[in-house]
């Protein structure tokens, strides 16, 4: 994430540099950067209904009430499991790029 950007600025500048292909691991790292934040902001959702399923279940007694708590509870419990496993799959991929610009 962001530590790669800031080691990529502080290390030091090598003699012979292909600016072409540098340039397009820049593009790719920018990408799954953005990809990156969108992943969180759908964990941020994830965690954001298994509140209102929490608060749905302990406000409304009904039997009904209770099913949709769990079902939100349950929603969110499944994407915060697949962004995160996204996630991850997405930084390893940023540690490859890291290793092509020689940011180890």
């Amino acid at each position: 994430m962001v530590k790669h950007v800031v080691k990529r600025l502080l290390r030091p500048r090598r003699k012979h540099i292909d600016y072409r292909k540098e340039k397009l691991l820049l593009m790719r790292e920018q990408t799954i950067l953005s990809k990156e934040r969108t992943i969180l902001s759908f964990m941020r959702t994830g965690l954001a209904s298994i509140g209102a399923g929490i608060v749905i279940i302990n406000i409304f007694p009904s039997t009904s009430a209770f099913i949709i708590g769990w079902a939100f509870v349950l929603t969110g419990m499944v994407e915060i499991f697949e962004s995160y496993r996204r996630l991850r799959v997405y930084q390893k991929k940023m540690d490859t790029i890291s290793r092509e610009l020689g940011d180890d």
